[in-house]
């Protein structure tokens, strides 16, 4: 049962896009009633957007302990599934350094912290492919998981590699706002239902067989 907890708060890290997009159409239909200067200060900044990734990062970040927890107890491969908690972990880091800094998020020029959080953004699908892996054969859908992990994590390499080509060459940020977004909004909520799946149907073949088993 803390397995099928885990992996659940796991997805939070990839369903931020909707969790963000979310919280903006609550702002911008709903009336504030807290000070304006603080509120649009922030949404100005980006700033509010960090504060709600690292709070489902840390979700996240909970949900992938937990799971390794309990993995080591049944799952011969439950180390594959450490470099996506790294990941997580490195993510809450840098979302910590870039609130710290004010500086307004993803705004020209991007520094450094910025350009971490793009890189472990882009890590976190390669690593959903290990983490998938340690535990194949727990459900009859694992597969489907490796694969959508993998063509998600193809292209975060491909967008990791431009990023940093367009970084050196001292583009201007909106050469990457396409495959930024569409990574975003696309792959990573696509991993993350993978992840929603896998809480609900981890252990159920398992337990088919072994019922399959006694008759």
């Amino acid at each position: 049962m803390r397995i099928n907890t885990g992996l659940a708060l796991i997805s939070a890290a990839f369903l931020m896009a909707w969790a963000t997009g979310f919280v903006s159409v609550l702002f911008e239909f709903m009336p504030i009633t807290t000070p304006d200067s603080t509120i649009s200060g922030l949404l100005a900044s980006g700033l509010l957007f960090i504060a709600l990734i690292e709070l489902l990062s840390i979700t996240s970040f909970f949900g992938s302990v937990l799971f390794l927890l309990e993995a080591r107890k049944t799952l011969s491969r439950w180390y594959l599934a450490v470099p996506l908690c790294v990941f997580i972990f490195l993510m809450v880091i840098v979302n910590l350094l870039i609130y710290s800094g004010g500086k307004p998020f993803l705004a020209d020029p991007i520094n450094t912290a910025e350009t971490l959080w793009i890189a472990v953004l882009a890590l976190l699908s390669p690593g959903s492919v290990l983490f998938f892996l340690s535990s194949n054969g727990s459900d009859s859908s694992t597969s489907v998981y490796v694969t959508v992990s993998s063509a998600a994590g193809i292209f975060s390499v491909f967008f990791l590699f431009l990023v940093f080509i367009d970084i050196f060459s001292q583009a201007s940020v909106e050469a990457m706002i396409f495959p930024l977004a569409f990574y975003w909004t696309v792959l990573m909520p696509a991993i993350g239902m993978c992840f929603l799946s896998k809480a609900t149907m981890y252990g159920i073949s398992y337990s088919a067989e072994e019922e399959s088993e006694e008759y």
